[in-house]
């Protein structure tokens, strides 16, 4: 593909603040960059948009988003490209990935479509099939829907949505609980009930002089409900699971799901404890209900 000197400037500096923000930019901040008119750049954004080498996002907060395609028009192979898996009857389609989703009837009162737009062959797919569409890179979004309709020639299929699920993307340690009690491996069962029912809390990390060496749940002390004068050490968990305060909630639910626990130590770069989140956190952001500490201006 053939590009003018100025559209590769603007095509690669749209890529850099994209790295930088991970958000969508303004024209005007490639233009400040660049050190050019923003009418030259809004010019030169809607050939490009023409060409696929960017998207448009509306809205306020809108920008221009650059596509896979445009980390290929300047040579940089497979780098940043973002790969969308889409499934069939539960299985994955390879040589098939998902490049932009579109919900036509969002207001209808009975059902609800989506334009999936893929790059690979449709006739992989048939009337009446069932498929999921992600997780996407950012938001982790999952469609799941049955297909009636599809465009072999402009690559689309056209889905009756059964539903929609998404986890946002924001990092652990923005939003689990950093008032962190803590119990010692002396401390015993009956003490440390306690300290749960005062706290209104179902798990606390275990340290033994600064260092973690365990984790305790209610279930646990339900297990020895006839000795509860047993010390925390005996039956404590041992194989504590920590994620740095860096990482996503998706990875802390993946994390969680592999492991069959219901709580993860949120640890920083020195392995200090500064937080706890569950599975009970993650599902209230799900659902929409974000810690009243969340700042959104943090991701």
């Amino acid at each position: 593909m053939e590009l003018t000197v100025i559209q590769r400037e603007i095509l690669q500096e749209l890529i850099n603040l994209y790295r930088e923000k991970n958000r969508p930019i303004k024209g005007t901040e490639i233009a400040l960059r660049l050190n050019r008119n923003p009418g030259t750049i809004r010019n030169q954004m809607q050939a490009l948009r023409a060409l696929d080498l960017v998207d448009g996002v509306p809205g306020p907060k809108g920008g221009y988003v650059p596509t896979s395609k445009a980390y290929r028009a300047l040579g940089l192979g497979d780098e940043g490209e973002i790969i969308v898996p889409i499934y069939k009857e539960g299985k994955k389609v390879e040589g098939v990935k998902v490049i932009k989703i579109e919900f036509d009837t969002v207001t209808h009162e009975k059902c609800c479509s989506s334009k999936i737009h893929i790059e690979g062959d449709t006739k992989y797919f048939n009337i009446g099939d069932l498929i999921r569409v992600g997780p996407t890179y950012h938001n982790k979004i999952i469609i799941n829907g049955r297909i009636i309709g599809r465009d072999d020639i402009h690559r689309i299929l056209l889905i009756d949505v059964l539903g929609v699920s998404s986890i946002p993307n924001i990092r652990v340690g923005d939003v689990g609980i950093k008032e962190v009690y803590t119990v010692s491996p002396e401390n015993t069962l009956r003490e440390t009930a306690k300290l749960f029912a005062e706290k209104n809390i179902s798990g606390a990390p275990v340290v033994d002089d600064d260092k973690l060496v365990g984790i305790i749940s209610l279930h646990d002390i339900a297990e020895n409900i006839d000795n509860v004068d047993k010390k925390v050490g005996e039956v404590m968990n041992r194989n504590v699971i920590t994620i740095h305060k860096d990482e996503k909630i998706y990875d802390a639910l993946v994390i969680m799901n592999k492991n069959n626990v219901g709580r993860l130590v949120i640890v920083d770069e020195n392995d200090k404890i500064i937080g706890i989140i569950t599975r009970t956190d993650i599902l209230k952001i799900i659902s929409g209900k974000f810690p009243e500490n969340f700042v959104v201006n943090k991701i």
